[in-house]
């Protein structure tokens, strides 16, 4: 700030801008002039002045000094004499006028006229009021030149003549006017700062009116437009409103001042973000459209404000009735504007701003392409010389980059950055749109960059961006979007090139523009996102939990904030959703996995298959489900992760970046579904794949490495299945490349040193050289210890190492090794994260390893195997996928058994088997338990966990190994599969939630052995465990608390195993669903072969058993009742059979003279099978279901007569509602079990062996009553049911503790009691046998179907002993009885 003095005489200014120079604290100024003043001069006036670059020049006020005064002074020879300043401004400063004088004579002035040669100009200096209007006059009518300096002195005059105040309002009116046109001319911020001032002095001189206020808020718009002051903002906005304010309704220029304080609310809210400023502008708008006559010629000015003030607050608010209405008002500006109006183009660009955000909103490609024609129309119209040029180029770069992010079109983002540079080169440093022409420039850039890899695109863009960022003033409403962009560039490159600094730099950047948009604000949804995404790449890079903490909770306050109807809520759910998948990689919560699934799902399904996004978006998908599968085995997962990838790599063009990734994902995929299905096709297309992505990324390629890790993956997996040699050495090579390309640093290090480490290790189990087996051992170790405790990855690294150990130990004998072995294994088992599978395989592990060697550990590690299997076989699942994974389970439960029983714990080995053995039906019986006790105290979760549990019953079926494959087409399918997935992973959380209250801690765990013994409430049940290294009978007496321990030392595992091998040869021609096929009586059969096997079943197995239980005395009249559970291969042979059949042989010499036998897949279905019978009179019924003819099979001529046998024996005693051929369809039959308590089958059976779910009973034409459909029927009322077919007790080789058959499936339908067929049944036995069993059940009144074991007990003797005692073993040796 400057400070000067005029010294004026009569009206004149004598001395023009003498300078007053601060003496340093300015607080204090001093002039030093010398002027001879005339005698007859007797009043000098000295004015002070001020001026400053955005103010201008101002008077601050006046001293008068009187000659006498002076003369005083001088006589009295006083130092001098103090005045006080005039002010002009009352809120001026206070200013003191100290003067010290000396007085000469000069002897050339002449006593009549003042000296007046520092005079300048008559007129121009002269302070005369009359001259002063004059001259003013004559410049506000443009009669004469504006000259700056002349009107300055006359404002200045004006002040300090004492002119009437209003005289001196409309003088001063006047200078403002002249002043700002003279500014709108000359462009100088001089000429601006005095027309503020001249306004500034008007109001204060006179009457608060709108010839004053209004216009001093006009020239503060100006000035704030030109310099950025916020405090001109608010002043122009307060006089503005006043102005309004004060203005009648019939005021003709209303509508304009309503108009300016519409402009000046708006600049408020753009610079201070206030809705309140925003809201007023709309409405003052209205107001001035509203007022404004039709035909005036600023209407179509007027309505154009108001269209920007809507487009404004929907931007702000997101209410589309704005949009709609600034649209239509656009519209109407541009249809009604000639293109030769100087404003055509103006209003041409907002008519495409709002229907380009339109398209954001409703995604009408119509109104993209529409807004992308205006913008070209915008442009055409502007002049190259023209200073919006710059502006309307750069909206017509944004529409076209809109455009390619919505089609793809190469052309868009190319013009894009073309008309930006073109931009840019019209804003020089200091222009107004420099930083949001640079900004965009930086935005197209980086989108050019994505689409095709150029590096110096990605460079610039930073560039771009920093210089944005650097030229936006702090505050400033776009602020916040363009440290956005640069966060974005940023993030990108370190994407590309790695480098720490960008990450932090994008973090720190993203955070500050979170901090700096109110959450009222429509993008802090978007800044939040990008803030989510830079945690999630910075948790890959340095693996801080903190980060995808941070980024999962920041991602979920994105979606809150955004409209479902926005078009990026999808995009937003699914970095939700990856995120997630991060944190579940990290912690291992199934929760957070299927939620991520979920997400993808809905984001996959809601974007257009023709939008950019799509592919991204299924490939998101597709991971996702992979890495699900991983976790928990759903081969439904894994086939749709496939059809994913492969829907992806479709979709992207080959020149995309994103192709090599998309490519490497399908293939990896590929390789994970060959080590399921071992389907050849997979893996070779998988290496094809991966070889590709290798030739497609060269040396410096962010994914170089990864393209070796699949590749030698792969080719791993290749030579495991093939044995070729050369893929197990491409593979070490392949890994040993990506090894060395990966940072010590990285967070996937030891994911490729794991990998690296198996290679190695399989190439030594093939060709045994030593270094291959130490440096896969090193590798592993380093896999292990770079792997943090509670990672997922670490108990499969572990695994790894152990293997890896122990073919070192195998070769070399080194103790040392062994026992790091047993360390890396029981580390695995015992860990609480990663898939149960890799757990699982530990213990197992583990537990061979430690029998082997008679390790302490060993029962350490069965209970450790024993406690994975609720995971292993997830409720989630469906029944093919629970029974692929527990596959290895059965001989791991029986050498757990083994091992209880050598420590002498027979109650321990009989808990273990209940627990690992008929593991699915003893989850679905589970589901079905009463929960009484719970009801009573905690009944909101017993209300809950009925829920679950009722859900989760039709779980077992809903994506079958046959549906997989198409399920990702099948959205029903989809959402059933994630629905059981969800209410799995709830039921679990809620039982440990219930297991916290006092008296249910063992809520629905496994049973102890006091609760089992309940099984033989009506006599022995007698559990046969064939184990790799014994064989034991364990028997539960009525009445007994201990459980009996028999050994059979005489037989052993592969006893079982070549009995079971030599009967399944015996009875495999009548392995079909050809019930009529048999050996005819007089057929020569092996019969020998036959009796041979139930001869050692009695020598070694059974009478060793009986006379360990004391049952040593036969009996024909009453025998008593045993029951048998069997496990692995025993589950196939007929142990109700076993004896001496030779025709010599005394009564005594086989188990039937001593017993009547039944089998039990389980304790529990025991325990089930005793509960109390229905009452329900309304059920008591006899369902007969006679199908002799179904499709595609042999008539079978006996099954009518089968069911007329029964009708005549239940007659008057039992209700028979009988289904024969076409009537026994799936729906009557279904219907029927459920109005009956006992049913009887006579029809075809079939034992599928490829899924043993599906075997079923064969209804009318095509239908089928599958073992799937039946286990879904609840039948509380279900008492009996015989099951008069082939198979329906066969079993699964592969399965054989699970009872995977219809006899079990009856069972846990609800029936108690099941007579079956273990192999094919002739057809002239089956009528024999059924009419002998329920002759005898009906025996007595009411019937009892539990003496069902023992009517089926004669009728079998009875079959047997046809023929005078020769009628072969496979007549009678089938038919068996299951349960109470």
């Amino acid at each position: 700030m400057q400070m000067f003095s005029q010294f004026i005489i009569n009206e004149k200014i004598i001395l023009q801008a003498v300078p007053v120079n601060s003496e340093g604290d300015q607080n204090l100024w001093e002039m030093r002039v010398e002027y001879k003043i005339p005698v007859h001069i007797h009043t000098l006036l000295v004015a002070i002045m001020r001026h400053s670059k955005t103010q201008g020049t101002r008077l601050l006020g006046s001293i008068k000094l009187e000659r006498g005064q002076l003369l005083a002074s001088m006589k009295q020879k006083s130092s001098g004499f103090s005045l006080g300043l005039v002010k002009v401004n009352n809120d001026g400063p206070s200013l003191e006028f100290s003067a010290r004088f000396s007085i000469s004579k000069s002897p050339t002035m002449s006593s009549k006229h003042p000296h007046e040669a520092h005079v300048a100009g008559n007129d121009t200096n002269s302070l005369n009021s009359r001259l002063i209007t004059t001259r003013l006059m004559q410049m506000y009518r443009n009669q004469i030149p504006i000259d700056s300096l002349e009107l300055l002195t006359m404002h200045e005059g004006i002040l300090l003549l004492s002119n009437q105040p209003e005289d001196r309002v409309q003088l001063l009116y006047m200078v403002g006017r002249i002043f700002l046109r003279q500014y709108r001319t000359s462009q100088v911020m001089d000429d601006l700062n005095q027309a503020v001032c001249a306004h500034n002095d008007a109001v204060r001189e006179g009457p608060l009116g709108n010839e004053s206020l209004g216009p001093l808020g006009i020239v503060l718009l100006n000035r704030f437009e030109q310099v950025g002051d916020i405090g001109d903002l608010k002043k122009a906005v307060f006089m503005l409103e006043a102005a309004v304010e004060i203005s009648p309704d019939g005021d003709p220029n209303k509508f304009t001042r309503l108009n300016n304080l519409g402009i000046a609310l708006g600049y408020q809210f753009n610079n201070l973000g206030e809705l309140n400023d925003l809201n007023k502008s709309v409405m003052v708008y209205e107001r001035a459209v509203k007022l404004i006559p039709d035909a005036h010629q600023e209407k179509l000015a007027f309505l154009s404000n108001l269209g920007s003030s809507l487009a404004s607050r929907f931007e702000r608010l997101g209410n589309l009735e704005d949009l709609k209405r600034s649209v239509v008002i656009f519209e109407e500006v541009v249809g009604l504007t000639p293109d030769n109006h100087p404003n055509k183009a103006l209003w041409l660009g907002n008519l495409a701003n709002s229907v380009l955000t339109r398209f954001d909103w409703l995604g009408d490609l119509g109104d993209l392409k529409l807004s992308v024609l205006m913008f070209q129309e915008s442009v055409r119209l502007t002049p190259d010389d023209h200073t919006k040029k710059a502006s309307r180029l750069n909206n017509l770069g944004s529409s076209l980059h809109t455009q390619f992010e919505r089609l793809g079109d190469l052309d868009d983002v190319n013009k894009s950055v073309q008309l930006l540079e073109q931009a840019l080169r019209l804003t020089t440093v200091g222009h107004p749109e420099r930083p949001l022409v640079t900004g965009n420039l930086g935005r197209f850039l980086l989108s050019r960059f994505k689409r095709l890899g150029n590096i110096s695109d990605l460079t610039q863009s930073v560039l771009r961006f920093e210089e944005s960022v650097r030229l936006t003033p702090g505050g400033h409403q776009d602020e916040p979007l363009r440290l956005n962009g640069l966060g974005d560039s940023l993030l990108s490159r370190f994407q590309q090139v790695g480098n720490i600094t960008d990450i932090e730099r994008a973090v720190q950047i993203f955070d500050k523009a979170v901090e700096l948009t109110p959450d009222s604000h429509p993008e802090k949804s978007s800044r939040l996102n990008s803030l989510g995404i830079s945690l999630c790449h910075r948790f890959d890079r340095l693996c801080g939990p903190i980060d995808i903490n941070k980024a999962v909770s920041i991602f979920q306050h994105s979606i809150e904030l955004t409209p479902d109807d926005h078009p990026d809520k999808i995009s937003r759910l699914n970095h939700r959703a990856r995120s997630l998948l991060i944190r579940f990689v990290l912690s291992g919560n199934l929760g957070d996995l299927n939620d991520s699934v979920m997400m993808f799902e809905e984001g996959a399904r809601f974007i257009p298959v023709d939008h950019p996004e799509k592919p991204s978006a299924i490939d998101s998908l597709g991971s996702a489900l992979l890495r699900r599968f991983q976790q928990i085995g759903d081969l439904g997962d894994l086939n749709r992760s496939v059809l994913m990838y492969e829907e992806g790599v479709k979709l992207t063009p080959d020149d995309h970046p994103a192709k090599v990734g998309r490519l490497s994902n399908l293939g990896v995929s590929l390789r994970h579904r060959f080590s399921r299905v071992k389907n050849l096709d997979d893996i070779n297309k998988s290496v094809l794949l991966l070889e590709e992505v290798l030739s497609l990324t060269s040396d410096g390629h962010p994914e170089r490495s990864s393209a070796f890790t699949n590749l030698g993956n792969s080719l791993l997996r290749r030579f495991e299945s093939l044995g070729h040699i050369q893929d197990l050495d491409r593979s070490v090579l392949m890994l040993k490349e990506a090894v060395q390309l990966s940072p010590d640093d990285h967070p996937g290090k030891p994911s490729l040193l794991n990998n690296l480490g198996n290679s190695l290790s399989v190439r030594f189990a093939k060709i045994g050289a030593l270094d291959d087996i130490n440096n896969s051992v090193l590798m592993q170790k380093s896999a292990v210890g770079l792997t943090p405790d509670g990672h997922p990855s670490k108990p499969r690294w572990m695994v790894n190492l152990g293997n890896s150990l122990f073919r070192r130990f195998e070769r070399l004998q080194e103790p040392d090794d062994f026992y790091e072995m047993i360390v890396q294994y029981s580390s695995a088992a015992g860990s609480t994260t990663g898939p149960a599978s890799v757990r699982f395989y530990g213990a197992m592990k583990w537990a061979e390893h430690a029998q082997n060697s008679q390790h302490t550990s060993l029962l350490d590690a069965y209970s450790a195997a024993l406690g994975l299997l609720h995971e292993l076989a997830w409720l989630g699942l469906s029944i093919t996928d629970r029974h692929h994974q527990i596959l290895q389970a059965g001989a791991v439960v029986r050498g757990a058994a083994a091992a209880a029983i050598a420590a002498s714990q027979p109650s321990m080995a009989v808990e273990w088997l209940e627990q690992g053995r008929a593991i699915i039906w003893g989850q679905l019986l589970s589901l079905r338990t009463p929960v009484d006790a719970l009801k009573k105290k905690h009944p909101k979760h017993a209300e809950d966990l009925i829920f679950l549990s009722t859900q989760l019953e039709g779980a077992g079926t809903q994506l079958s190994a046959l549906e997989a494959a198409t399920a990702a087409k099948q959205p029903s399918l989809q959402n059933t599969a994630e629905q059981y997935h969800l209410y799995a992973d709830k039921r679990e959380s809620l039982l440990k939630e219930i297991r916290t209250f006092e008296g249910f801690d063992r809520f629905l765990l496994p049973k102890p052995i006091s609760e089992l013994s309940l099984a033989a409430y009506q006599g022995p049940v007698i559990i046969l465990n064939a184990s790799e290294v014994r064989c034991d009978a364990l028997v539960i007496m009525p009445g007994l608390d201990e459980i009996m321990h028999v050994q059979l030392p005489d037989f052993t595992f592969h006893d079982a195993q070549s009995l079971a091998k030599s009967l399944q040869y015996l009875i495999s021609p009548s392995g079909r669903s050809d019930r009529l096929f048999g050996r005819v009586e007089g057929h020569i059969v092996p019969e020998e072969k036959f009796a041979l096997i139930l001869s050692q079943l009695w020598v070694k197995v059974v009478k060793p058993v009986l006379d360990g239980i004391a049952m040593t005395t036969p009996s024909k009249d009453n025998p008593p009742r045993v029951w048998w559970c069997l496990t692995g291969p025993l589950t196939f042979l007929p142990i109700h059979a076993a004896g001496l059949y030779g025709k010599d042989e005394a009564f005594g010499s086989k188990l039937s003279d001593f017993a009547i036998s039944s089998y039990t897949p389980s304790l529990n279905a025991l325990i089930q099978g005793f509960r109390p019978g229905s009452q329900s009179q309304k059920r008591f019924q006899l369902l007969a279901v006679a199908q002799p003819s179904a499709a595609g099979q042999s008539y079978i001529p006996g099954t009518q007569d089968e069911i007329n046998h029964i009708q005549r024996l239940a007659s008057g005693k039992l209700p028979i509602l009988r289904l024969e051929e076409d009537m026994a369809t799936i729906e009557s039959v279904q219907h029927g079990m459920k109005e009956s308590s006992w049913v009887h089958f006579a029809c075809h059976g079939v034992q599928n062996a490829s899924n043993p779910t599906e075997s079923a009973l064969l209804l009318a034409g095509h239908s089928r009553l599958t073992l799937s459909s039946i286990i879904k029927l609840f039948l509380p009322h279900a008492d009996f049911a015989f099951l008069s077919a082939c198979q329906t007790a066969t079993g699964d080789s592969d399965l054989q503790e699970e009872s995977v058959h219809l006899a079990a499936g009856m069972l846990l339908a609800g029936y108690r009691g099941v007579i079956a067929t273990m192999w094919s049944i002739m057809d002239n036995d089956a009528p024999q046998v059924a009419n002998d069993v329920y002759e005898h059940i009906f025996k007595t009144s009411p019937a009892d179907p539990t003496h069902a074991a023992e009517a089926l007990h004669h009728a079998v003797r009875k079959l047997r002993e046809a023929s005078n005692g020769r009628k072969s073993f496979f007549h009678w040796v089938p038919f068996i009885h299951v349960g109470v």
